[in-house]
């Protein structure tokens, strides 16, 4: 049996083992802390790069197309829905539904213009994100409301509210390049 001196001393090198353990643990803790914070904010850079580089590649499609005869084939596709239209002046009412100055939609703005035309209510951004099957990650998000902000800047959507985007009067019946829709 130990003597109470003994227990002491067992217990005393325990605590100290187990404060030493608690402050190796603590020092680790502290270090994947920062390791997280680290990759959180090349993260966040990472994604704004990302953002970036996809609003710059839409903006140049955009700027490309703009150069083709694009426009007139969504002219056409527009009066595709009005039988008889576009077969007089060109400046009748055929151009009403899509003018001529709204740029050509490719790539995630026709597809949240068509998303938007065939919704029977407003979306947000994270909406359209979600629908159009993107990450529901923060970038993503932001970079789909300048896109939509842009989109309502070009005369495609319309935004009822803060942050609740639709298709703009007269769009309806756009699905994309020269294809009329059913909504």
């Amino acid at each position: 049996m130990l003597g109470t001196a003994a227990r002491e001393a067992m217990v005393t090198s325990l605590l100290t083992k187990l404060e030493r353990a608690e402050e190796s643990a603590r020092q680790e803790c502290a270090e994947l802390s920062r390791q997280m914070e680290e990759l959180q904010e090349r993260l966040a850079v990472a994604q704004r790069r990302l953002e970036r580089l996809s609003i710059a590649r839409e903006e140049l499609t955009a700027l490309e197309a703009a150069d083709e005869p694009a426009e007139a084939g969504l002219g056409e596709a527009a009066n595709d829905d009005h039988p008889g239209a576009g077969h007089g002046d060109p400046g009748t009412a055929g151009h009403e539904e899509v003018p001529q100055e709204r740029p050509v939609l490719r790539g995630l703005r026709k597809d949240a213009v068509v998303l938007l035309a065939s919704s029977d209510k407003p979306l947000r951004a994270r909406d359209v994100v979600r629908a159009l099957g993107q990450q529901d990650v923060r970038g993503q998000v932001e970079g789909m409301r300048a896109r939509l902000k842009r989109l309502v800047d070009d005369g495609w959507l319309a935004e009822r509210e803060q942050g609740l985007f639709t298709i703009a009067a007269g769009v309806n019946g756009f699905a994309g390049e020269g294809s009329a829709a059913t909504s």
